[in-house]
C-alpha cells in the first residue's frame, strides 16, 4: 500500500467517478482502476461497484476513507517535517467527534491547550460513532467525544462523564410549537419531523425517532445526514428536530423545548489509558475544568 493509491483512492471516493479522478490527479484513467484494484486486492475487499452508469462506494469503502485520509497526512507531514529543517518538536492529540456542533465546543479547551503547550497541532475529525470506536480502538484516535451507551466496546477504554444531556426538539421561533414550555410526543403527532441518519446518532435518539415515526406518512418526516443539515430545516420551518442539547447552537431563528419522558444521555470522553501521555493527561483535565465551569454556571441561571 502506497500513498499514491490512497491519493487515488480518495479522488474517487470524493468525486464518485474514475475520470474526474483522474483529471483532479493529472493521470490517466487506466492509472486511477489500475491503483483501484491493487489496493482492492491488497485489502481483499471491493471499495467500489462501478457500472457504465455509475460509481457507488462500497460500506468497506466508506469505513476505509478515515484510515486513508489519516495515513495520507502522516506521510504529508512526515515529508514536511524534513522539507524544511526544524528542532523544535510538535505536540499532536487526535480528536473526534459525531458532529462540527459537538466540535465547537472544544474551542475554549484547545485555546488553553495552545497556551500552555509549545508547537500544539490538534487533528480534529468528524465521523460516524462506529468509525470513531474503531479508530480509537486501533490506536488511530488519542480522544473522542461521544454518549455513552451503558458500557465501553471494550475493557481498555476509559471513559469520563462530562455532562448530562436532554434531548430538545428544534422549531422554527414564532411557531405554534414554540410558545410552549415543553413538549409530549402527542403534540410531535400534527408536526412534520426531521431525523438524522441512525449512524450518527446515539441509540436512545434514533430509537426514539423511530417511535416517532410509527404510523407517520413518509410525506411528514425529513431525512438529514447530519444533524447541522437538520437544524437548517427547522429553521426554515420545514419541521421539528430532535436532538441532543449538545447538538444545537443557539440561534436567534430557532427554538428549543424540552421532550417530556426523555431519556438523559450521558455525555464525555471515551479514550486509552494515558500512562505517560502528559498530552493526553492534560487536555482531559482542562475540558473536564471548562465542563464542570459551563454546565454549572448555565445551571444556576
Amino acid at each position: 500500500m502506497n500513498t499514491f493509491q490512497l491519493e487515488c483512492f480518495l479522488a474517487v471516493a470524493n468525486s464518485l467517478s474514475f475520470a474526474r479522478a483522474a483529471e483532479q490527479l493529472n493521470v490517466s484513467q487506466p492509472t486511477i482502476t489500475h491503483q483501484i484494484k491493487t489496493l482492492e486486492d491488497e485489502l481483499n475487499v471491493r471499495l467500489f461497484n462501478r457500472s457504465t452508469r455509475m460509481v457507488e462506494i462500497t460500506p468497506e469503502g466508506l469505513a476505509f476513507i478515515a484510515d486513508a485520509k489519516s495515513m495520507v497526512a502522516i506521510a504529508a507531514q512526515a515529508k514536511m517535517r524534513y522539507a524544511i529543517p526544524d528542532d523544535r518538536p510538535i505536540t499532536t492529540i487526535s480528536i473526534g467527534c459525531s458532529s462540527y456542533v459537538q466540535l465547537k465546543l472544544l474551542t475554549h479547551i484547545l485555546n488553553t491547550m495552545h497556551a500552555e503547550i509549545s508547537n500544539f497541532h490538534p487533528q480534529l475529525y468528524v465521523m460516524p460513532r462506529d468509525q470513531l470506536f474503531h479508530l480509537l480502538d486501533a490506536d488511530r484516535m488519542d480522544v473522542i467525544f461521544n454518549i455513552r451507551e451503558g458500557c465501553e466496546p471494550n475493557s481498555n477504554i476509559k471513559f469520563k462523564e462530562l455532562v448530562q444531556s436532554d434531548i430538545k426538539c428544534v422549531c422554527r421561533t414564532g411557531s405554534a410549537l414554540s410558545e410552549k414550555e415543553s413538549v409530549t410526543i402527542q403534540d410531535l403527532r400534527n408536526e412534520s419531523l426531521i431525523f438524522c441518519d441512525p449512524i450518527h446518532l446515539s441509540p436512545d435518539i434514533a430509537s426514539l425517532q423511530w417511535k416517532l415515526a410509527e404510523g407517520r406518512s413518509p410525506a411528514d418526516v425529513h431525512f438529514c445526514a447530519s444533524s447541522e443539515a437538520s437544524l437548517v430545516l427547522a429553521e426554515a420551518g420545514i419541521g421539528v428536530a430532535i436532538l441532543s442539547e449538545l447538538d444545537y447552537l443557539n440561534n436567534s431563528q430557532t427554538q428549543r423545548i424540552p421532550l417530556q419522558d426523555a431519556p438523559k444521555l450521558c455525555f464525555g470522553m471515551f479514550y486509552k489509558t494515558f500512562t505517560g501521555d502528559s498530552v493526553l493527561k492534560k487536555f482531559i483535565q482542562v475540558t473536564q475544568s471548562y465542563f464542570t465551569e459551563k454546565f454549572s454556571a448555565a445551571s444556576s441561571e
